[in-house]
């Protein structure tokens, strides 16, 4: 398939990356292309991609729509997606890898005190090859929405 980058946008043709490359001003010279970048799983605002990159969605055909990420890898990547967060702290590979959330169960940590501004939750996950994890995702209150971080340390 291959895949072409902008500074913000991504595309599978050469056609609609040039169009896309014109609204965010990226120089022709400098798209980027990759030859094996394979699309694994896409929703509506972002994309999983062969190479483990995790780009927008926006650019891409509406025919392309692989689901190879299970239902709770989906959940963590978009919970974290469509935070203020950038990235998780566990990185995103990991979070494409959970097959399944066993459990979850709220923590409440030492240091917190009565400040509720933040919700733990330690979650039991599996992995693609049947490994058993423990994350901790994060919720926090900001002043202008919310911000969710998903981290392999407990809170302290």
């Amino acid at each position: 398939m291959g895949r072409y980058l902008t500074r913000r946008y991504v595309a599978v043709d050469w056609d609609e990356v040039v169009r896309l490359a014109g609204l965010d001003q990226t120089p022709i010279a400098e798209i980027r292309y990759t030859a094996d970048a394979e699309l694994i799983h896409r929703t509506e605002w972002w994309a999983w991609w062969s190479d483990e990159l995790l780009t927008i969605a926006i650019g891409l055909p509406e025919s392309l729509q692989p689901e190879g990420l299970s239902p709770d890898a989906v959940e963590l990547i978009t919970d974290v997606w469509e935070s203020n967060s950038l990235a998780p702290q566990c990185e995103w590979t990991l979070l494409a890898q959970v097959q399944r959330i066993f459990n979850i169960e709220l923590v409440v940590p030492s240091s917190q005190g009565s400040d509720r501004s933040q919700t733990w939750e330690r979650l039991t996950v599996e992995l693609g090859n049947g490994q058993q994890r423990i994350l901790y995702r994060v919720w926090m209150r900001a002043d202008e929405g919310y911000s969710c971080q998903i981290r392999t340390e407990p809170p302290e």
